[in-house]
């Protein structure tokens, strides 16, 4: 199958409509790619979640709890009411902090029909509880002391429904910043952008919604600079992180309750690995011509035999869906590339060298080892000392340091026309045996399910598993049942059951 005609694997299409840069778009750089993002001279970046989401947190209390037309009725009925407002005591934003700073007459002047609604009163008395909350004595004025027992499930609701910054009630929430600006006249817009704001003024029966939100988004966020006092107007300080730091203190972690506990493969699965690395004995026993050293023979033999190990192992026990299975398919991946990459050259000297290499660090490991007072107790000192020696005595064995190809594992790849595969599999199952902090996030965390924690990050059951390794292991290993038919004919055998291992 050619790569243009390959067909998404159906767990892609959940990302089918994901808006992210592709990577040939990112600028390469020596060690890295930078984000398309980085050619923006003087861009600043701003969290929605932690920053400007608690800033309106009334507008997400009320997008939350109420039905949509009601909401949106109220946020068009706020903002005008503050366009009627002389411009010297208009807030430049409607969010908790430039409310702070508003005598109680302009604060219910803002707030007239919104304070009307009795569903509203009701919800927004929950904002009562933050004592960060820089205008929390005119809710307090207006509401009354909140109920420690109901009122904090508004507060929940309203993070949870607007933590996506693309969610439509945080669109809604951030059109109406957006209106106020507009409306209020505080920013000026070109002629070329009349139709742009009639949509913006008509949200959301106009215009079509999937050019019109993200408009919406976009202008929120260049908006935010104003907030944030970045633009030489002063701006009063946001209670972002006081807010977080409030919740955690006065609320618990929620963690989650239900996990999925370490399952058995198959029988059939255990039973097939087995059988064909017992036939993959016998037929390296079958292709032997020579008791001699027979680099190649052995090289490619023992690269399939050692996955095949690996395979087995992980078929035969619970630990196929356990951090450290990330490590055996990386061991198994890099297995494969170099089973391609020597048949690939399928040079006499290359076989020798990639064997010699492995006998010089056997050489490395014994004299670095042989006058410790105490040895790791992983291997075995003689058993070291018999493979230093065992093709040659190791006193006229070299010692290689770095990769025995002199090349590195990617260029191995691409040069045995297997590039995919390393992409595919290598990165990530690396980050596991390098601890990585994404190998270390997936194995060792899970997300608290408290909204009002932010869904941080919790430590996680100790026994809590990973998606099995297995599928893609015996994927590889059958890839490299096929080289080595190639290059010894004829070895059939596959392995089939892992197609239906959950």
């Amino acid at each position: 199958m050619r790569k243009k005609d390959r067909k998404p694997h159906i767990k892609q299409k959940q990302f089918a409509d994901r808006n992210y840069s592709s990577l040939e778009s990112h600028t390469r750089r020596k060690g890295g790619l930078d984000s398309p993002f980085k050619k923006i001279t003087g861009a600043t970046f701003s969290s929605w979640y932690s920053t400007y989401l608690p800033n309106v947190l009334w507008a997400c209390v009320l997008s939350s709890l109420l039905d949509r037309e009601l909401y949106l009725s109220l946020f068009r009925q706020t903002v005008m009411a503050a366009r009627e407002l002389e411009e010297g005591s208009r807030p430049r934003v409607i969010a908790h902090s430039f409310l702070g700073e508003v005598s109680d007459e302009i604060f219910d002047r803002i707030f007239g029909a919104v304070l009307s609604t009795p569903t509203a009163r009701e919800v927004l008395r929950s904002l009562c509880l933050i004592e960060a909350l820089p205008d929390r004595r005119h809710w307090l004025r207006n509401l009354g002391e909140p109920n420690q027992e109901t009122d904090w499930s508004p507060l929940v609701h309203a993070v949870a429904d607007n933590f996506d910054h693309q969610s439509q009630r945080a669109t809604d929430v951030r059109w109406m910043k957006v209106m106020h600006e507009i409306i209020s006249g505080q920013t000026r817009f070109s002629e070329q952008m009349a139709d742009l704001l009639e949509n913006f003024r008509l949200y959301p029966n106009r215009g079509e919604m999937s050019r019109v939100r993200p408009h919406i988004r976009a202008m929120e966020m260049g908006l935010r600079n104003i907030e944030a006092g970045l633009l030489g107007e002063e701006a009063p300080s946001m209670m972002g992180e006081a807010f977080w730091v409030e919740m955690k203190q006065k609320t618990s972690c929620i963690h989650p309750r239900e996990f999925e506990p370490p399952t058995l493969p198959s029988a059939a699965l255990r039973d097939e690995a087995m059988s064909v690395m017992e036939r993959l004995q016998n037929h390296f026993d079958e292709t032997v011509v020579t008791t001699n050293v027979d680099a190649r023979h052995d090289g490619a033999f023992g690269l399939t035999l050692f996955s095949m190990s690996y395979l087995v192992s992980l078929s035969a026990f619970y630990g196929h869906d356990f951090p450290f299975s990330r490590t055996v398919l990386r061991s198994i991946v890099e297995s494969f590339i170099t089973l391609e990459y020597l048949a690939k050259k399928d040079d006499p000297s290359i076989w020798e060298q990639y064997r010699r290499y492995g006998a010089g660090q056997a050489k490395l490991v014994f004299l670095k080892n042989i006058r410790e007072e105490e040895v790791p107790e992983f291997f075995d000192l003689r058993l070291m000392e018999a493979l230093a020696n065992e093709d040659m005595w190791m006193e006229f064995e070299d010692v290689e340091i770095g990769n025995w190809a002199k090349t590195d594992l990617r260029s191995m790849a691409i040069f045995a026309g297997v590039k995919r595969e390393y992409d595919l599999y290598y990165d990530w199952a690396s980050g596991f045996a390098h601890g990585h902090w994404m190998a270390v996030r997936e194995t060792a965390f899970v997300n608290c399910l408290n909204p009002l924690h932010r869904y941080h990050r919790i430590p996680g059951p100790p026994l809590s598993p990973l998606p099995s390794v297995l599928p893609d292991a015996a994927k590889l290993v059958n890839r490299m049942l096929d080289r080595l038919n190639h290059l010894y004919p004829t070895f059939t055998p596959r392995l089939s059951a892992h197609r239906t291992q959950k």
